[in-house]
């Protein structure tokens, strides 16, 4: 069994030998080895240099040679090479929209004549991801796409030679089915109907743990979608989300929610964050601030990526905010994870994420329920919410009393989707284009499509509390669900706000989703933040000093438009 490298290892698989050439020999005599990265690696703590006086194959001698810029010990009979420290390489899981799976049938030694998965050594110059797809393309003639990481670990069957093997799941995008390299046949099989002769133990620590594993599940369900046909317009509906159903549901349940009004709350449904006056309730004094929310499909992307404790961050920052437009400072956290069966690692980093966001924004993560309900959730599914309770001093309460025409709107950046949006996002990633996370398409600016789509919601505490104390705002609004359309009304106090389209920059994320998905210019404003996390209204006098105050801690803004006589609705004067 290897040593894990990583939370999502447990297994560990073959590696592969290749013969060195000598100075001298031609190609068909002996092949290039492919594990050049090994040059440049230091030995690991504590592993004792090896002094073998026999090849561990032929039993022939060793004898110093110079092997990819190294003096080696090369057998002198069949020219194995004797490492000291680990290399890197990589595996191929190539995985078609049936499900099966691709198989080689090695035409060299170690198990010669044997089925495996495509592999080998990674060149120094190249990523693991790209010597999955080189290796699958050497020995098949397919061109793929490595998607997800399966697993990541130090193989030790071999003390000569251990390997760090990163093992991804592959789709085929082009190219016909040949045989090459150290291959003699090429072939994909039915999970269930494996051939028996599979070498490297590939079968009982790679092949049996596929069809169980969530990331095989949602590998197979992305390749399996209709793709969307080209240039047709792609909506929130079509990925399956209805606005003005959740917008109905609410007001279907209103009369309820207002008949369990006690003295101590302050005013009507609808805001970002429920408000209770302790005073009035007759148990002390002060305004609490409490709100809740979840992290939405962006739960799905965590999953496929295998990173869980940014989304715990993303709830708790997101709950910050949407107290925070209405003047409060947080005090307390409380989490709701929710899962078929726990897993110890998954739900510790989840609440590790919230721990660590709570941290750092300066309030206590105070307690949370873990529910495991089998036969609710699917193995490997999960939901997380949060709850936060912060307190306003009356004085201070952003409740869209203070905005009225003639105000303008600044907007500060988004640091990507946020949390919303994601189902749309989803639609439009993997459906439509038929991406994997791993990709870095040039539109994204350098950017992997996990790295953009995972971005951190940004907290806007720290920033914007010293102009809070100081009075300097009339009106927050936290652009979440709903957009610029949705969210700027709830705090408009009647006034219509007049937005500028192109007066701020729109991220590249919005930019490439809009396009690829040819989504609505209407309908994009309302699904997405299109670059913008926060929207500030400000008496014209106060604009300097806050803009003054946001750029002497790093933080751009930008005018977008203002406040007019209205009936509380977003228009756009471009």
């Amino acid at each position: 069994m290897g040593w894990r490298l990583a939370a999502v290892a447990r297994w560990s698989g073959g590696w592969y030998f290749r013969p060195w050439a000598a100075p001298g020999e031609s190609p068909s005599s002996a092949s290039t080895p492919h594990n050049a990265r090994s040059m440049n690696e230091p030995r690991p703590a504590g592993r004792p240099r090896l002094a073998a006086r026999h090849c561990p194959l032929c039993g022939g001698s060793f004898a110093p040679a110079t092997v990819e810029g190294r003096v080696r010990q090369v057998c002198q009979n069949c020219r194995f090479v004797l490492y000291a420290g680990p290399a890197a390489a990589s595996a191929g899981v190539v995985i078609n929209p049936a499900g099966q799976v691709l198989l080689v049938r090695r035409a060299i030694p170690p198990f010669q004549g044997q089925w495996a998965l495509p592999a080998g050594y990674q060149e120094i110059d190249e990523t693991a991801a790209a010597a999955a797809e080189r290796e699958v393309r050497e020995e098949t003639g397919l061109e793929v796409v490595a998607g997800p990481l399966f697993d990541l670990l130090l193989v030790t069957d071999n003390p000569a030679k251990p390997a760090n093997l990163a093992v991804f799941l592959c789709s085929p995008r082009a190219g016909e089915l040949a045989a090459g390299d150290d291959a003699s046949e090429a072939c994909f099989f039915d999970l269930a109907q494996l051939p028996a002769d599979i070498g490297f133990d590939n079968l009982n620590r790679i092949l049996a743990r596929l069809e169980p594993s969530r990331a095989y599940r949602d590998f197979l369900h992305t390749m399996s979608q209709p793709k969307i046909s080209p240039g047709r317009s792609i909506s929130y509906k079509d990925a399956g989300v209805d606005i003005e159903n959740k917008y109905a549901a609410v007001e279907g349940a209103s009369a309820a929610i207002r008949a369990s009004f006690t003295p101590g709350v302050v005013g009507d449904v609808g805001g970002f964050g429920g408000l209770f006056d302790l005073a009035r309730a007759g148990c002390g004094k002060g305004l609490l601030v409490a709100s809740a929310d979840g992290v939405g499909t962006k739960l799905e992307i965590a999953a496929r990526a295998k990173i869980y404790d940014t989304v715990g961050r993303d709830l708790v920052q997101h709950c910050i905010n949407d107290i925070l437009v209405q003047g409060a400072r947080p005090l307390f956290f409380m989490d709701y994870v929710g899962t078929g069966v726990l897993d110890p690692q998954v739900t510790s980093a989840l609440i590790r994420g919230c721990a660590d966001a709570c941290r750092e924004q300066g309030l206590a993560l105070l307690g949370g329920e873990t529910a495991e309900m089998p036969g609710l959730y699917k193995p490997g599914d999960f939901d997380l919410a949060g709850f936060i309770v912060g307190v306003v001093e009356p004085d201070m309460l952003l409740d869209g009393k203070r905005v009225q025409p003639g105000q303008v709107l600044l907007a500060l950046g988004s640091a990507g989707l946020h949390t919303n949006g994601y189902s749309l996002a989803r639609k439009i990633v993997f459906d439509a284009l038929g991406m994997q996370l791993g990709e870095r398409p040039a539109a994204l600016e350098g950017r992997s499509v996990g790295e953009a789509l995972l971005a951190e919601h940004r907290s806007y505490l720290k920033l914007l509390w010293p102009l809070l104390e100081e009075r300097r705002i009339a009106g927050l609004a936290h652009i979440t669900g709903g957009g610029l359309v949705d969210n700027l009304p709830r705090v408009l106090n009647g006034t219509d706000a007049w937005i500028e389209r192109g007066s701020w920059p729109v991220p590249a994320v919005f930019r490439w989703l809009c396009e690829a998905g040819n989504v609505d210019a209407e309908e994009r404003y309302q699904v997405f933040n299109m670059g913008v996390g926060m929207v500030l209204i400000l008496d014209p006098a106060q604009l300097e000093p806050v803009r003054a105050s946001l750029t002497a801690r790093g933080e751009p803004s930008w005018v977008i438009g203002r406040t007019e006589a209205g009936s509380g609705v977003v228009r756009w004067s471009k």
